[in-house]
């Protein structure tokens, strides 16, 4: 390591547990669309579970409820899948030290963003995301001062 040269380590560390916490999200929502579509009994759960906030939703059908479900389910998953990716891509980049800035700023933006889009349930991705970002402009700001 040369003088001056700062280590990501931490910051790597935090993007892996957002990656494993994405890669739950992920899990658990294909496993409740493929119950939603095999199993009855979960079918029947959330057909009754809709059914008792049917009177706010204004002439929806069960079935359009259930589509609406199972399209927001999908939804997740996408995103999960996209932050999944993107966590990747900017772990390799931090840790050959490419773009370093870029990155903080890109980690910062896909944790408030993975967050909000899984509707709440990447939230411990997210926050991952949110610190390895922070971390990373504070490591690469206090590198670039010393520097100077």
């Amino acid at each position: 390591m040369r003088t001056g040269e700062v280590k990501y380590n931490i910051s790597i560390v935090f993007i892996i547990i957002a990656i494993l916490s994405f890669g739950i999200v992920v899990m658990n929502s294909y496993s409740m669309l493929g119950d939603l579509d095999s199993d009855e009994e979960f079918r029947a759960d959330v057909e009754n579970s809709l059914q008792s906030a049917g009177d706010e939703l204004g002439g929806i059908t069960q079935e359009e409820q259930i589509e609406i479900f199972s399209n927001s389910v999908i939804f997740v998953i996408i995103v999960a899948v996209i932050s999944i990716l993107l966590g990747i891509a900017a772990a390799v980049f931090l840790a050959k030290r490419i773009k370093v800035k870029l990155i903080g700023i890109l980690l910062i933006v896909i944790g408030v963003l993975s967050a909000v889009l899984t509707l709440t349930l990447g939230t411990i991705g997210g926050i991952g995301y949110l610190l390895a970002g922070i971390i990373t402009l504070l490591k690469q700001r206090k590198a670039r001062n010393a520097l100077l």
